[in-house]
């Protein structure tokens, strides 16, 4: 593959928040976690499985147990003034349906990728991983799953496919419902499936500002009183892609 089909993949790749209903062949289900698969993982530990869910009925237990979390998370955002708050919640509580769309329109997605992390599989990697030797460790784990979750969306992206990203504030209920036994737990759910709007292109922040040669160029440090500035543009770049999910902008 040349670079420039590369970034066009990543630049496709986008988080969809609403789906169409429309089905699509089950061989691309297992090409995706087969790609996936491949992600790279501390020692080669691998501690990840997967559940495949299609089952009108199971998305729907498993879209309510998301729903039963999302209250919690809406009004945890409320603490912030408005300017500040991520975009799918600045909305006042007699609007609350809308935040719940921005974020929650994955419910018609045909199929749910559910991934599964076993923190037990991660003592094949170097026991220096799990060691507090500094005063903040390094979390191999995360970094582990978060390299299975980028590749498992680029290889849907590579299909024609989208997904999204679907974070849990709780096990119990997803654990009622998949059957899964401790110590496992739920990393995230991905739906996957067709897009049914345009999300538009990514947005981020400009590459000159980010990076520096030789060593760290201290004009660009993002001084503790620039910080609001900074949550000004993220913000501002972040919003159009969760209003597109409710047609209310372009993405």
């Amino acid at each position: 593959m040349k670079y420039e089909e590369f970034l066009e993949l990543l630049k496709y790749r986008r988080t969809i928040r609403r789906y169409k209903p429309d089905s699509f062949p089950d061989e691309y289900i297992m090409k995706i976690l087969d790609a996936a698969h491949y992600a790279m993982s501390g020692g080669n530990s691998q501690p990840w499985e997967f559940i495949v869910v299609k089952d009108p009925e199971t998305k729907g237990k498993l879209f309510n147990a998301w729903l039963d979390s999302f209250d919690l998370s809406y009004y945890f955002e409320q603490q912030r003034i408005a300017r500040y708050r991520h975009p799918a919640f600045n909305v006042p509580p007699e609007e609350k349906d809308k935040a719940r769309a921005m974020i929650g329109g994955w419910k018609d997605a045909p199929v749910y990728i559910i991934v599964l992390e076993d923190c037990r599989k991660m003592a094949g990697s170097v026991l220096a991983a799990r060691a507090d030797t500094t005063g903040g460790s390094i979390n191999i784990f995360a970094s582990t799953m978060g390299h299975l979750g980028m590749t498992l969306h680029l290889a849907a992206a590579s299909l024609g496919l989208d997904s999204q990203r679907v974070d849990v504030n709780i096990q119990e209920p997803f654990r009622q419902i998949l059957k899964y036994p401790e110590p496992l737990r739920l990393n995230i759910i991905v739906p996957i499936g067709y897009r049914a709007y345009e999300a538009g292109p990514p947005r981020r922040l400009p590459l000159k500002d980010l990076v520096h040669f030789e060593q760290y160029n201290i004009n660009k440090f993002l001084r503790n009183e620039d910080f609001l500035g900074y949550l000004d543009k993220i913000r501002a770049l972040g919003r159009p892609g969760y209003r597109a999910a409710i047609d209310e902008e372009k993405g």
